[in-house]
C-alpha cells in the first residue's frame, strides 16, 4: 500500500451549507455559508453516515447522515475527504477567503504525493491505530453553483460561474465516498490517522 497522506482534521457539518435567500426565487437563488461546519475531536463511521465527537465528549451528526433530520443523504455521499494542496490550489485562484475545509468535506488530508491527478479506482483505505477502514466508491464530488459563487466572493457573470465550476472538478472540490463496515467500534477517524491507497 501506498500513503497518500496524513489526516490534518476531522468536521461535520450540522446543517445544510446551501441556504434559500428568497424562498420566491427557489432553487438557483441559494447561498453557501460555512457557519454550520465545526471541527470535531474524531469521527465515528456508521451503517447510517458520519457521526463527529466534540473535545466535550458530545456527539453530532452530520448533514449527510440518514438520520438527520434535515439530511443531504443522496447516495453514495456518507463520507467526504478533500486535500489541504487542493485548498492551496483554491486560494491561489479565489483569493484567501477560501479556508481549509470551507468546501466542507468531513476529513481533510494533508497529501504526501501529487493529488491533482488521483486515481479514484484505486482501493482508499484510512489506518486509524491498528484498524484500516476501507473507503469504497469514491468519486469526486461535483461542485455546485452556491460554492462556486462563494469563491468568486463577488457577483460574476455566467462565464466566470462556468469557469469556477470547471476549476472546482475533478477533485478540486473533495471526494464522496461510502465505508465498508465490519467492526463498527473501531471505526474512528482523527488528526494523525493515514489514507493509503491500493
Amino acid at each position: 500500500m501506498q500513503i497518500i497522506g496524513t489526516v490534518k482534521f476531522v468536521q461535520i457539518q450540522r446543517e445544510p451549507l446551501k441556504l434559500i435567500q428568497n424562498p420566491a426565487a427557489g432553487y438557483d437563488d441559494r447561498i453557501y455559508r460555512t457557519s454550520p461546519i465545526a471541527k470535531m475531536k474524531h469521527l465515528k463511521l456508521t451503517e447510517k453516515g458520519v457521526i463527529g465527537v466534540n473535545s466535550y465528549g458530545q456527539t453530532v451528526i452530520d448533514v449527510h447522515n440518514e438520520t438527520h433530520p434535515q439530511t443531504r443523504y443522496r447516495g453514495g455521499n456518507k463520507v467526504s475527504f478533500g486535500f489541504m494542496q487542493q485548498y492551496e490550489r483554491m486560494r491561489g485562484r479565489f483569493g484567501d477567503h477560501i479556508k481549509d475545509g470551507y468546501a466542507g468535506e468531513n476529513i481533510i488530508i494533508d497529501a504526501d504525493i501529487d493529488i491533482l491527478n488521483l486515481d479514484s479506482n484505486r482501493r482508499f483505505f484510512i489506518k486509524h491505530e491498528d484498524s484500516l477502514i476501507e473507503l469504497t466508491n469514491v468519486v469526486s464530488a461535483p461542485p455546485c453553483r452556491p460554492f462556486s459563487v462563494f469563491c468568486l466572493e463577488v457577483p460574476q457573470c455566467a462565464t466566470d460561474i462556468k469557469a469556477a465550476l470547471q476549476f472546482l472538478s475533478n477533485g478540486t472540490r473533495g471526494y464522496y465516498a461510502e465505508v465498508v463496515l465490519a467492526d463498527e467500534a473501531n471505526y474512528l477517524v482523527q488528526a494523525g490517522d493515514s489514507l493509503l491507497v491500493e
